[in-house]
């Protein structure tokens, strides 16, 4: 009796033992299979086993089923008559499935599957360089391999796919990696690797990097086994879905992945009671090739790529169930859904197949999410990292730069939140331009999303060099060119907030000693902003936020009330600015009352120094001038205006500008 997990190698085991034994013995062996064709709760009928006879060898599979105290009985029997005229039987089954005499138990011990694998490519398959490919290389770290100097070679190709055969993969399964594995060519290898050499291009780098995982995807595709159990056998009904359960929610529950199957296309009872009736959920999930590990977890560790094969497989046969599928997936995850926990998951499934899907999901399902009832951050977090993954896919770039301008100009709240925290991250780093233009939409409208936005402008702004200029720029072609909308003085009192923690206002008063541009821009936008009606609440917040900065040190005196001034030569004081300076029952502190006499003792600045054309100061002596003006340094910068809205799809990395 040879027992095991399935994959360990007992069948083999049990054929070789049959082999060796009955060849030690001068015979010429004839080996059969029997099946346990008993139940569980009976035993073998001695009169339909096969008749004694000299040299034979049988094989019986009793895997599907426990071997009670009774069977055990009757084949040891059986096995005793064998053995009296030159035959013998060898069982397999389960570990614990065996109730007769111990000491005939032997436990199959698994082979090396990466080993198995590497013979087979060496010599059964003529592929010496692919075997050396899946060699363990314990010295080695693939990203080491990925960045060395140097042209690529075949030798530093050895060991790149070591990880691609896990020690739970089955010997079996190793085989048909392997095979898959010989017909990659080698200089495909060759060049990406290449490429992942190219430390002078990222984008390269990244290019090579997909390569070799599309190889990996492409040996593990599972398609024969995926045709095999899922279309020759016309499964269509629970076990179908059962499978595409664990595929999307691989690593949870049985009984979680039961409840989402029982959700697909019908919730009634009727529909609820087929997956649980008839065969075990466990043995429906084992037979279509989902393991269940000992905490009753599905996972698919003895056919690593089955998951994604199986959604793929699925969505590619089935074209007239996609809509089906699509809303199950939509009931399942969606906030307060049996599987809304495992949403991200689903997601970055959702992700891969839409990558080359006909009628892709991931969108829909991710507008089902938002618009549902019952959003939460938490949902709004992983929308905004599914996004944030998608916009890098080449396939999905274009949708998802698309969907997230209409999401900032005209969506609801839970979708312009999801927008902001995009923009916030690494989408905001790799595409500036085209983040800004979103958040310019955001800051439209006072809310949640506009805070965000804002926030994310300022942690961008105080990493000072060519991001200040490049978010000084932008702002104040916000400020001044598209008056009266809101964005541009909403964006500029989060740059001059002095409550904020990131030190922005401390570096803009440093640079406006010794740079007149930055001082103009701090006159022109407090001006502008004193004039919009929309942010009156906020401005008056920041100009008592700066006299308190003030009064606590934590401004320079000279540098707040030199700017103010100047607000105040040009500006009409109204609203925020006249409640400022001339008194406000509500807000009389010491802080604002010092402001007041800082501002009425100081002398107007004449701002002579002041090279900018458009300085407000100096049109106040010299009269107006013409329209327009940008930020400079030492020299004019060519400010380029990109109206996104007529080209969202196309990111920017140029030189800074502003839309």
């Amino acid at each position: 009796m040879i027992t095991g997990e399935h994959g360990t190698g007992r069948y083999i085991s049990a054929v070789k033992a049959l082999d060796m034994h009955l060849s030690a013995q001068g015979n010429s062996p004839q080996l059969y299979t029997l099946s346990a064709d008993w139940d569980d709760d009976e035993a073998p009928d001695p009169e339909v086993l096969p008749d004694l006879l000299t040299g034979y060898g049988y094989l019986v599979d009793a895997t599907s089923r426990n071997i009670s105290g009774q069977a055990a009985v009757a084949l040891t029997s059986w096995a005793e008559q064998l053995h009296s005229v030159g035959s013998c039987v060898v069982v397999i089954g389960n570990e614990g499935d065996w109730r007769g005499d111990s000491s005939l138990q032997f436990p199959a011990v698994r082979p090396n599957a990466i080993q198995v694998a590497r013979n087979h490519l060496a010599e059964r398959l003529n592929s010496p360089t692919q075997a050396q490919w899946i060699q363990p290389d314990q010295n080695h770290a693939s990203s080491n391999r990925m960045f060395s100097r140097g042209p690529a070679t075949h030798e530093q190709t050895n060991g790149i796919f070591s990880n691609l055969i896990t020690h739970r993969v089955s010997p079996s399964n190793a085989v048909v990696i392997a095979e898959r594995l010989s017909r990659v060519q080698p200089d495909r290898v060759i060049n990406a690797l290449k490429k992942c050499n190219d430390k002078d291009s990222p984008a390269i780098q990244e290019q090579g990097q997909r390569e070799l995982t599309r190889i990996r995807d492409e040996v593990l595709l599972w398609k024969n086994f995926l045709e095999k159990v899922l279309t020759e056998t016309g499964t269509r009904g629970p076990d179908r879905i059962m499978l595409l359960a664990a595929a999307y929610l691989e690593g949870a529950s049985l009984e979680l992945c039961i409840k989402a199957a029982a959700e697909f296309r019908s919730s009634d009872e009727l529909t609820v009671r087929r997956y649980r009736e008839g065969r075990s959920p466990r043995r429906r999930m084992q037979e279509v090739g989902v393991d269940v590990s000992s905490e009753d977890k599905a996972s698919f560790d003895s056919r690593p790529g089955l998951a994604s094969s199986a959604i793929r497989t699925d969505w590619h046969h089935w074209p007239d169930e996609r809509s089906d599928t699509k809303e199950w997936l939509q009931r399942i995850s969606k906030p307060g859904g049996v599987a809304a926990a495992w949403a991200l998951q689903i997601g970055e499934r959702l992700l891969e197949l839409s990558c080359n899907a006909v009628d892709p999901p991931f969108f829909d399902v991710l507008d089902s999410w938002i618009l549902t009832n019952g959003v939460d951050t938490e949902r709004a977090r992983i929308t905004a990292q599914l996004l944030t993954s998608a916009a890098q896919r080449n396939e999905l770039a274009r949708e998802t730069h698309k969907k997230l301008l209409d999401w900032a100009k005209k969506g609801t709240l839970h979708q312009r939140q999801v927008v902001a925290q995009v923009c916030s991250g690494v989408y905001g780093l790799r595409w500036p331009h085209t983040a800004l233009v979103r958040i310019r939409h955001l800051l439209g409208t006072e809310d949640s999303a506009s805070r965000i936005a804002a926030d994310a402008l300022v942690r961008y702004a105080a990493k000072g060099g060519d991001e200040l200029v490049r978010i000084i720029e932008t702002v104040e072609s916000w400020v001044v060119k598209r008056r009266p909308h809101p964005a541009g003085p909403r964006a500029f009192l989060a740059l001059v907030d002095p409550e904020r923690s990131d030190g922005l206002l401390t570096t803009l008063s440093t640079l406006s000693q010794t740079t007149s541009q930055i001082r103009y821009f701090l006159v022109a936008g407090w001006c502008a902003t004193l004039e919009q009606a929309e942010v009156r609440e906020q401005a008056y917040s920041v100009l008592l936020a700066w006299a308190q900065a003030v009064e606590e040190s934590r401004l320079n005196r000279d540098f707040a009330f030199g700017i103010l001034t100047d607000v105040r030569n040009v500006h009409t004081p109204v609203d925020a600015m006249s409640r400022f300076l001339y008194g406000n029952p509500d807000q009389e502190d010491p802080a604002l009352i010092n402001a007041r006499y800082a501002l009425a003792n100081l002398r107007p600045c004449v701002h002579e120094s002041c090279s900018h054309p458009q300085c407000p100061a100096m049109q106040q002596i010299n009269g107006p001038a013409g329209n327009g003006g940008t930020l400079g340094r030492e020299h004019d910068l060519q400010q380029t205006i990109v109206n996104d809205d007529e080209h969202p799809d196309q990111p920017h990395n140029g030189s800074a500008s502003g839309s």
